[in-house]
């Protein structure tokens, strides 16, 4: 009879999606503190590589800002924003385990927002939250269904 030996790693990835939100939102404190409403948008769990894309309404002349929080294993994140026209609107692609990009908008329509997983440790937990300023108090939670919904971006070269 073979004897079967198991080994159990102590120190398996587990995934905090909790720790992904508040990493974002403790990004937001700066914004929140300069009149910005803050809202979740969407998170997950990704690897390296992944590009999740989803749509954000904008209105003309509102301060839009994005932001990208991560758990202990997302090592890279990146983000871009596109128009209607799928122009590259703003980009950061920095070297750093966060993300973030500003922009006032120049049109009342939509954003495609796209989170890039550059570099992670196996499985890590993100989250985006969407920040506005200006044009009245109400910020409805941003529906990554809408449109094109939180459907895989398509790998643009980025």
């Amino acid at each position: 009879m073979m004897a079967c030996t198991f080994v159990f790693s102590s120190t398996a990835n587990a995934q905090d999606p909790v720790k992904s939100t508040d990493d974002a939102y403790s990004m937001g404190v700066y914004y929140k503190d300069r009149d910005y409403k803050m809202v979740p948008s969407i998170d997950g769990v990704d690897g390296t590589g992944a590009k999740i894309s989803f749509l954000v309404p904008i209105t003309k002349g509102i301060d839009y800002v994005f932001l990208a929080g991560r758990d202990e294993y997302i090592k890279d994140l990146d983000i871009y924003i596109y128009d209607e026209t799928n122009a590259l609107i703003l980009k950061d692609r920095r070297s750093s385990s966060r993300a973030g990009v500003k922009f006032r908008a120049s049109y009342t329509g939509t954003v495609r927002v796209i989170l890039h997983v550059a570099r992670a440790n196996g499985l890590g937990a993100w989250s985006v939250i969407v920040g506005r300023r200006g044009g009245g108090e109400r910020l409805d939670p941003v529906d990554p269904n809408a449109g094109a919904g939180a459907a895989p971006a398509q790998d643009n070269g980025q």
